[in-house]
């Protein structure tokens, strides 16, 4: 099912894109509004995808009620338009019906992430000796944190936009995360070439991770095995990654504040983080 999944988000934004490029074809070629329907149904995805690439939120609602409203239009533009031609327009609801089902599946199915409610660091555990690199390749562990309390943001990779956008409030968030005595410590699974890139194009001094074997991931069952969209392999990405995770320890290493986000598209906000912080040390005067 993973590996579906992965097909799925890799297919389902250039299926919308040329639907909707047909769509807008073919209303161009009938004079007829009908072809607004299908139109209607594809285009919030790509709308989406859009909005969170160009630097968009960390987070968006689970169920995107403005994109399920637009579709479910485009399907009443459909019927109605149908009904005024006196002809059913199979292709027309063709599109329309694909763009449902494909909203759907992408909101019900593909966005929540498949966690065992057992599975994952629980708060009052010790955290375990986990081995990473830095950007260097040199081996770090988190037994190095102990002394001070971290955040650690488990993020997938440059490809995630959300993820993207979660390490962008973390790097806004620093000196306030820092003055609570906190280090700031990003974990990804993909080369090191390319987090070191991304680390130089935010020009923030912060910690970063690499978990190039997914070893930590496994010990902290945060796995998400087939995680990456199909075909970025081809660009040096693993197909495995990780499940959006945020860990924040005190400086005995004990889990204070666990974030296994059941949804991509929803993360938490850095305040919380501060708020956590605020209970280990006294808050900046």
């Amino acid at each position: 099912m993973a590996r579906v999944k992965a097909l799925f988000i890799s297919l389902y934004p250039f299926a919308s894109l040329f639907i909707c490029a047909h769509a807008l074809w073919l209303g161009w070629q009938d004079r007829h509004w009908l072809w607004a329907g299908p139109l209607l149904v594809n285009v919030p995805i790509l709308v989406l995808l859009g909005w969170l690439v160009s630097l968009g939120p960390a987070r968006t609602s689970p169920h995107l009620p403005l994109a399920t409203l637009c579709a479910w239009l485009g399907a009443a533009v459909t019927l109605l338009g149908t009904l005024s031609l006196g002809d059913p327009r199979w292709l027309a609801w063709l599109y329309t019906g694909l763009g449902l089902l494909g909203l759907c599946a992408y909101l019900f199915w593909y966005s929540p992430l498949q966690r065992d409610a057992a599975d994952g660091p629980r708060p009052g555990q010790l955290l375990p000796p986990l081995a990473f690199r830095d950007l260097e390749g040199r081996p770090v562990s988190t037994t190095s944190l102990h002394g001070a309390p971290a955040v650690m943001l488990f993020f997938r990779g440059n490809w995630c936009p959300v993820c993207m956008a979660q390490v962008r409030e973390l790097a806004r968030r620093r000196p306030q995360l820092e003055r609570r005595g906190a280090r700031i410590i990003l974990v990804s699974a993909q080369p090191g070439a390319r987090t070191g890139r991304l680390a130089a194009r935010l020009g923030v001094p912060m910690e970063w991770w690499v978990d190039p074997q997914l070893d930590a991931a496994r010990q902290l069952r945060i796995l998400d095995p087939w995680g990456t969209p199909l075909g970025l392999e081809l660009f040096g990405y693993p197909s495995d990654t990780v499940l959006p995770t945020v860990l924040i320890t005190d400086a005995r290493g004990e889990i204070c504040y666990v974030d296994l986000a059941d949804n991509y598209r929803v993360r938490p906000e850095p305040a919380t983080f501060l708020r956590v912080l605020d209970t280990m040390v006294p808050a900046p005067r």
